[in-house]
């Protein structure tokens, strides 16, 4: 699909673009990354520039212009919040996004089937779009969480000794995030929010599952591989009870 950019958007945003990729370039950005900082950069100017987008996001100008730089990550709710002020829908967030002279093409051609890559960092909180194969349950790690670079940790806003380390296992969250991947869990971060994805125990097993809170009380826990594994409701004295190890906030992708 393409959307048409009116005045000159189109134009701001091609100059917007010569600055920037040149910078995305010397930073080396992997593609993931720099897909992202495009779409930020992208929304930037639909929504007016930079103090203006800012306002509409609820951040300083500075965090946006980290996310342009591509220095840091906007989480999935910030990138959807700019979408939606622009009037593009969130779901056209996992497309392919391109600058075509007057407009933005997004292709949503690979999301049906084929496997994706994953979200950058800091999206983890992604409705159910297909990145990359999922998993069921989880175990520890060997993967020690300290032997990732601090500044990836940074990058999220996680303290180290908070972050416990699992590898998945499965099928169930297909296609969310691959099976035997490392997954990064904030044990500090326990407050459910609603479609987060978080660690929990249950019985003798570890599981992650999506959260939806239910109107009246409970959750439903949320298989993002929905069609094998159905929703499993929560009631509200259960819910008040359940074991929370944390929430996930990245994964990396198996070798």
């Amino acid at each position: 699909m393409k959307i048409p950019l009116q005045g000159d958007v189109a134009a701001k945003i091609e100059a917007k673009l010569a600055k920037f990729s040149r910078g995305w370039a010397k930073l080396e950005l992997d593609p993931l990354r720099r897909a992202t900082s495009f779409k930020v950069l992208v929304l930037c100017e639909m929504l007016g520039g930079r103090t203006k987008a800012a306002e509409a996001a609820q951040l300083s100008d500075n965090t946006l212009d980290n996310y342009r730089h591509g220095i840091k990550d906007p989480t999935y709710a910030t990138l959807g919040l700019m979408a939606e002020k622009a009037g593009i829908a969130s779901c056209y967030l996992g497309g392919d996004w391109s600058f075509e002279a007057d407009s933005v093409r997004i292709d949503l051609s690979g999301q049906a089937g084929a496997m994706r890559l994953p979200m950058p960092p800091g999206l983890m909180d992604n409705p159910s779009q297909p990145y990359i194969h999922g998993y069921d349950e989880i175990r520890p790690s060997s993967v020690a969480a300290a032997t990732v670079i601090e500044d990836y940790w940074a990058r999220l806003g996680l303290e180290p000794d908070a972050v416990s380390t699992f590898l998945a296992e499965g099928d169930s969250m297909v296609p969310t995030i691959a099976d035997q991947s490392p997954v990064f869990v904030d044990t500090g971060d326990r407050d459910l929010v609603d479609g987060g994805i978080y660690a929990l125990r249950i019985e003798s097993s570890v599981f992650i599952r999506r959260v939806q809170r239910l109107i009246g009380g409970g959750l439903q826990l949320l298989a993002d591989n929905n069609a094998a594994y159905p929703p499993q409701r929560i009631d509200e004295t259960a819910s008040a009870g359940l074991d929370i190890i944390g929430r996930v906030r990245s994964v990396a992708v198996a070798c």
